[in-house]
């Protein structure tokens, strides 16, 4: 990204061209670049910094920070080159950017500390560039240079450069002592605050004075008193020096210092100071800012269970509305962590259903919710929550249902089936699961909330395929899979969607519905009306026509997916185009299998041109490779064709930094092919599980459950994949994450288990400690902890379980 020329003199024509003509000489500009998009910045980009429009300024100031330390992990050779410049724009008076210049050169000096930090406990310097040999000598020379502003009239740079000098770790000691002195002067809380924290950064690098800063932070955790009234014959001076001596409330800011400069310290002194603050603390102010900074002050207390859970006692019994409402909260983000706080603070969330204020009976609701059947004892109370007749905020209403439906209580059945027709329901399709803010926000959604009333698919079904229907297209596949899993579960689901199929309102939906349930040929009565809707080939349901692969499906009608192997004519479909075309074709090969006998030598030649592909290590187009091999031997049936190029398109896949060619398919369908050529199987079996190994130690869990699993599928012998399964639970991220999770391998040992219980001894250590820990082992910080620890506790209970009475018998227990 390039900087035009500045068309402004930003503070006056001589002074403007004597700085440009001085930044020209004085940096290498060959060092300050955009690390994204690669762009050479100039000397007008520091030279905006003293624009009189703000905008500009902080534009420039935004690209100067982005070449300084890129997305934040890294100190580029830029640092070095600006911060001299930064620094003099900071102390100039009339830069409109100063606060912010400072916070700048804070958060580039704090980057450079976390680098140096790393590269000390990595002398080796692998894996991170580490720090610029100039930016120590810079940087020194800046921290002199700012010093003077610590004392500096305005308290909103006061605060600022106090940031940056507590970043000077080559002068904690000093600095210490400094910062403490000025405390003593300083009028403005706010600024003492951010010299308390200085002091508590300081600390963690002084040495001399370490000890000292420490006990300082402690004296802070009392309100601090500026001594008895003078006598009143002393002189006025006496008297005026007393009133203006500060008096600071700091405590709050004193424990995040204290927790920042003794991580692993816990103090039961955190809980009661924090406890007696936002207790008597008054609502006045922003609501929504206070409780925020009640739940963040609570995080400070660490892993201080006892201290955190009597001050979410406290609050959640206080009489002020907005304590009760961090309390909430608070209780929440410990019922998420802890398994041991949800009996401790339930049955006092529960009474908060009925607080007189509506985002306190939201949030309780949303608390119940979460806790799912722990929290049944109380689903009189919610249910009372239901209508509008009942309670009259809509989103109080709305978690009332969705913590019913976690609780599998049909009360919820009835208003389930009114949202799933209503135009704004408030419930999501279904629930973000990735690592964002929006996969750590609470919102309800149909998938959870439908998914357990498989029994009342009657009373639902027809409210969902109206939804449906109005629905776009990508959000279908989830609201469908809800049908799948009633149908799984034994709901009524087919006899009614067979109904629906001679309607004109729902034909399609229904049909679509179908294509998640039944067995091929379950639609065969309605032939003729599935063939008036019939489309090409769709990525997506269509919502007025399904293709020629669920018509098959449907019916058990072969004839429109053996069209599509004819000429473009013949199959109906003229208009597709090449690409479009030869996909289906394919596809419709490996559906018909020797059905497409006539299509063999056509997929033999594509099998064979893929073959001819010259592949690399890191080489991933060959998708070809595998998907004719898979027509071709589905078609042929022959095996011998296939595994030979098989075995060499996947000889190396079990080096150290290999990737195969197509990712894990083409092992895959290897494993798949091996299953039915005994000759291949113990061949195809070792090179599943050294390629499986090389994952785990790259720890690639998603290719490395996909490979265990078909290790497993094509041997279903535990001593082929005990050992890996253990490694994967290690490895594999909680539940909640994108899959695979932890879940996944733990499904699949379950399976291994039943074969052979012994095969699982050696994980029932790992397993034990998901069951018996207090602290969850799942992500604390989305509202889903609960429920994925439940799953999660659950299946590895059953694990152990299983695999103690299988040894049992074995051993004539």
């Amino acid at each position: 990204m390039g900087v035009e020329a500045s068309g402004e003199e930003c503070a006056g024509g001589d002074a403007w061209a004597e700085r440009l003509a001085r930044f020209a000489v004085e940096v290498d500009w060959s060092k300050v670049f955009d690390p994204y998009g690669g762009g050479q910045y100039g000397p007008e980009v520091l030279e905006k910094l003293w624009a009189s429009e703000r905008d500009t300024a902080e534009r420039a100031l935004t690209q100067l920070q982005y070449a300084c330390r890129g997305d934040g992990t890294t100190l580029l050779p830029a640092a070095a080159e600006v911060l001299p410049f930064l620094v003099e724009a900071a102390l100039d008076p009339v830069v409109t950017v100063r606060r912010e210049l400072l916070e700048t050169i804070t958060e580039i000096a704090s980057t450079a500390n976390a680098n140096a930090a790393w590269e000390a406990a990595r002398p080796d310097g692998t894996c991170h560039p580490g720090v610029d040999p100039a930016w120590q000598a810079v940087w020194k020379r800046a921290v002199e240079s700012l010093l003077p502003l610590l004392c500096d009239e305005a308290g909103d740079i006061r605060a600022p450069v106090s940031a940056v000098l507590a970043q000077a770790a080559h002068r904690a000691d000093e600095f210490v002592v400094l910062f403490q002195e000025r405390y003593g002067l300083e009028p403005f809380e706010d600024v003492a605050e951010r010299l308390v924290l200085g002091v508590g950064e300081l600390a963690r690098h002084a040495v001399g004075r370490r000890e000292e800063a420490i006990a300082w932070l402690r004296q802070r955790l009392t309100v601090d008193d500026k001594g008895e009234e003078p006598d009143a014959d002393l002189d006025v001076e006496v008297w005026l020096a007393w009133l203006d001596a500060p008096c600071h409330d700091v405590r709050l800011t004193a424990v995040e210092a204290l927790r920042h400069v003794l991580p692993d310290h816990t103090d039961p002194a955190y809980a009661v100071v924090t406890a007696d603050v936002l207790l008597n603390w008054s609502v006045g102010g922003n609501t929504s800012w206070r409780v925020s900074v009640i739940t963040e002050v609570d995080t400070r207390l660490g892993d201080d269970l006892p201290g955190r859970l009597t001050l979410a006692h406290a609050l959640l019994r206080h009489d002020g509305a907005l304590q009760r409402r961090g309390g909430l909260l608070v209780a929440a983000s410990l019922m998420r962590r802890w398994r041991s706080a949800v009996p401790e603070l339930l049955p006092v969330v529960a009474e908060l259903v009925d607080d007189p204020l509506s985002d306190n009976r939201t949030d309780a609701l949303r608390v119940l919710a979460m806790c799912g059947a722990a929290a049944q004892p109380w689903a009189d109370r919610v249910a009372a929550r239901l209508t509008a007749d009942d309670e009259s905020h809509e989103p109080a209403r709305r978690h009332a249902v969705r913590a019913l439906s976690r609780m599998d209580d049909v009360r919820c059945v009835a208003p389930l089936a009114e949202l799933l027709t209503a135009p704004s329901s408030g419930f999501m399709i279904e629930e973000n699961t990735w690592s964002g803010r929006e996969g750590k926000a609470d919102h309800p959604n149909f998938l959870d909330a439908l998914t357990p009333f498989a029994a009342h698919a009657g009373r639902l079904l027809d409210p969902l395929l109206t939804r449906i229907a109005s629905t776009t297209l990508t959000g279908r596949g989830a609201l469908y899979s809800v049908i799948s899993r009633w149908h799984r579960a034994g709901g009524p689901v087919v006899p009614r969607l067979l109904e629906l199929l001679g309607t004109d309102a729902h034909l399609v939906t229904a049909a679509h519905a179908l294509d998640w349930t039944g067995p091929r040929g379950v639609a065969a009565g309605h032939h003729e009306r599935l063939r008036q809707v019939l489309g090409p080939p769709a990525f997506w349901p269509e919502t007025a026509q399904i293709d020629p692969f669920q018509f098959r499906y449907l019916t058990g009608d072969d004839e429109p997916v053996l069209a599509l192997l004819r000429s473009p004519e013949e199959s109906g479909f003229p208009a597709l185009g090449d690409k479009v075309r030869k996909d289906a074709q394919v596809r419709a090969c490996i559906a018909l299998g020797p059905l497409a006998a006539a299509s063999a030598e056509w997929l033999r030649g594509m099998f064979q041109e893929a073959l001819r592909e010259e592949w690399t290590p890191w080489h991933d187009a060959p998708k070809a490779l595998t998907r004719s091999a898979r027509a071709l031997w589905r078609v042929t049936g022959d095996a011998g064709e296939v595994l030979p190029a098989l075995m060499k398109a996947t000889e190396g896949s079990a080096r150290e930094g290999y990737k195969t060619p197509g990712g894990v398919k083409p092992l895959l369908l290897l494993a798949e092919i091996a299953a039915t050529h005994r000759p291949a199987r113990e061949r195809t079996a070792r090179r599943l599980r050294a390629a499986a190994r090389a994952r785990l130690a790259k720890n690639n869990h998603f290719e490395a459950m996909a490979l265990v699993q078909g290790l497993w599928t094509l041997t279903s012998d535990p001593r082929q994949v005990s050992d890996l399964l253990e490694e994967l639970l290690r490895i594999c991220p909680p539940p909640g994450s994108v899959s695979p999770t932890v879940l996944d391998p733990l499904a699949l040992l379950a399976e291994v288990s039943a074969t052979d219980p012994a095969a699982v001894t050696a994980a029932i250590p790992a397993l034990l400690a998901l069951v018996d820990t207090d602290e969850r082992p799942v992500d604390h910080d989305t509202w889903r902890a609960v429920r994925d620890d439940d799953a999660l506790r659950t299946t590895a209970r059953a694990i152990v379980d299983l695999a103690r009475r299988g040894t049992g018998r074995l051993n004539g227990a």
